[in-house]
């Protein structure tokens, strides 16, 4: 009989100490964005509904002057800044257009978001006005584009800026920034 109480007794205990034990919650593993990327953006609400109206769709690629004030040949040097971006077509209402957004400069790549474009219209054959339109687009690298965004660089003389091969890339049209 004690030996039957005490085996009573040690079962109760082990329940009533597994009972009152609590384990730390599984930690929840959040992935931190790199220092070197872009700050997270939001696409314009209507941004797709527009490109479509335009004849673009998600996926779509044009290739681009990146800084219109660069348009040259040879190196181009950039910074961390808001930039126009001329379109490199010959027809269709994309030759008649800016498309406008940010540069970042990373150690080792210039990403670009894009968020809205100027549509120039014409009046006699002479520029009459522009008007801007939603847009949503990443800048990718016209010859190396294995890896997702951006164009690959190198830093730049000064403290901020990169020097890219040459002054063109191509704006991929997107319905989220990354």
């Amino acid at each position: 009989m004690a030996q039957s109480l005490r085996g009573v007794l040690a079962a109760g205990l082990a329940v009533g100490l597994g009972a009152g034990c609590v384990s730390a919650p599984a930690p929840v593993v959040t992935s931190k964005r790199p220092k070197w990327m872009p700050p997270v953006m939001v696409c314009p609400p209507d941004a797709v509904d527009q490109m479509q109206r335009m004849g673009l769709k998600v996926g779509d690629r044009i290739p681009v002057v990146v800084d219109e004030t660069q348009n040259r040949p040879g190196s181009a040097h950039y910074k961390s800044r808001f930039v126009m971006s001329l379109p490199k077509v010959e027809e269709g209402e994309l030759k008649d257009m800016s498309i406008a957004g940010y540069l970042y400069v990373a150690n080792h790549r210039v990403f670009g978001r894009y968020d809205r474009a100027y549509v120039r219209y014409y009046e006699g054959g002479k520029l009459r006005d522009f008007y801007e339109v939603p847009f949503c687009g990443v800048l990718v690298d016209p010859r190396w584009d294995k890896d997702g965004e951006g164009i690959i660089a190198y830093p730049g003389p000064e403290r901020g800026t990169a020097v890219v091969q040459d002054s063109k890339g191509i704006i991929q049209v997107v319905d989220a920034f990354p």
